[in-house]
């Protein structure tokens, strides 16, 4: 008679094999939420980008000023592109907006303005969240950096306000040009030639 054998795990097999999963978790898991943390950092530097991008584009487009408001005072990446140099923002005149709880809950921004000079550059210090805030950036119909008075950000450190150790992204805006550039401050002193450093 032709008997079948059955294929499977054993339940000892099967405890080991959890357990060497749990391990794994355990000692996975904090580097996976430093992950998550500088991820949402990228999120929010790469929103601005597209916002500073956008409101540029706009102006030259329009042939006429056009404004990137970041909003709140605290820091959150919170802003608006508006059709008009006017603060506040007419809700007519909101050409897109972006929300804070749009993928970077936990970063905050800090900014220097023009007013502000060689410290701008000085990457190794850390601009706290909500510093310099709220700010704004407008361009005119060259896609140049108008000085319309009040605070015209020229850098905007990006941070993590849960975890300290999470990548921190710089966003320059090139005054009076008006270029836009992200870069990683951290990578200043391993490697300057790297396209990606500040």
């Amino acid at each position: 008679m032709l008997t079948l054998r059955q294929y499977g795990f054993s339940l000892i097999e099967l405890m080991i094999a959890i357990a060497v999963l749990g391990v794994l978790m355990v000692f996975g898991a904090p580097s996976f939420s430093l992950w998550l943390q500088s991820a949402q950092v990228r999120n929010a530097a790469e929103s601005v980008i597209n916002g500073l991008q956008l409101a540029r584009a706009e102006a030259v487009r329009l042939n006429t000023p056009v404004r990137f408001n970041l909003n709140s005072a605290t820091g959150l990446v919170d802003w608006e592109v508006c059709a008009t140099a006017n603060s506040p923002c007419p809700v007519a005149d909101i050409i897109q907006q972006r929300f804070n709880a749009e993928g970077s809950v936990n970063a905050r921004i800090g900014a220097y303005s023009n007013g502000d000079g060689n410290v701008a550059t000085n990457y190794t210090t850390i601009i706290s969240a909500g510093s310099g805030m709220p700010v704004h950036t407008t361009f005119n119909g060259l896609g140049r950096v108008i000085n319309d008075g009040g605070n015209v950000a020229v850098r905007l450190d990006v941070t993590n306000s849960v975890n300290a150790n999470a990548r921190r992204l710089v966003v320059n805006v090139g005054f009076p040009g008006g270029q836009v550039r992200m870069c990683d401050p951290a990578l200043t002193v391993s490697n300057p030639t790297d396209p990606k450093a500040c």
